[in-house]
């Protein structure tokens, strides 16, 4: 019965520690490639919350209002990233991607509102990329903070390019 109970608790001890062994590098590796993927749910979720926020030129805040680069830095302020005021000042921070590769979280860059001066003027957080269906959260100088959609004419007109803030 002695022995019986030994070998029982001696198997069920390994048993115990292998287990662990391997969930912890189990583990390791998800925490590692979900950390970036929590940290963009929230930052959208984040930007989400100033929906409805009024533009305002030259804004940086929800009580004044944003405009779009006010916007992006003010959001991501919020999670440690100093990011630049000015809008065309985009076109060199993170890394480059292309659009369609674009996740939750990358930055959009636009034109202004001449598109045919190929600088960047606007900006937009990616809320969703889904099948080629691009959302993206910015200050629309008529509406306010909204989402809109990448595929609609005055957009993809004008889009430049994205950018990768979180890696």
């Amino acid at each position: 019965m002695k022995k019986t109970l030994i070998k029982s608790l001696l198997f069920w001890g390994v048993l115990v520690l292998f287990t662990q062994c391997h969930t912890t590098n189990t583990k390791e590796i998800r925490t590692n490639d979900s950390r970036t993927e929590i940290l963009r749910d929230k930052v959208v979720n984040y930007a989400k919350k100033q929906i409805g926020v009024r533009y305002k030129y030259a804004g940086n805040t929800p009580k004044t209002g944003f405009d779009c680069s006010g916007y992006t830095k003010y959001v991501y302020a919020h999670f440690n990233y100093d990011l630049p005021r000015r809008s065309v000042d985009y076109t060199n921070i993170g890394k480059k991607i292309s659009v369609k590769n674009c996740k939750k979280g990358d930055i959009l860059l636009f034109t202004g509102s001449n598109k045919h001066k190929r600088v960047t003027g606007h900006l937009g957080i990616v809320v969703s990329n889904k099948k080629g269906t691009i959302k993206f959260l910015h200050a629309s100088s008529s509406r306010g903070v909204v989402i809109s959609d990448l595929s609609i004419s005055y957009f993809k007109d004008r889009i430049l390019g994205a950018r990768r803030i979180i890696k």
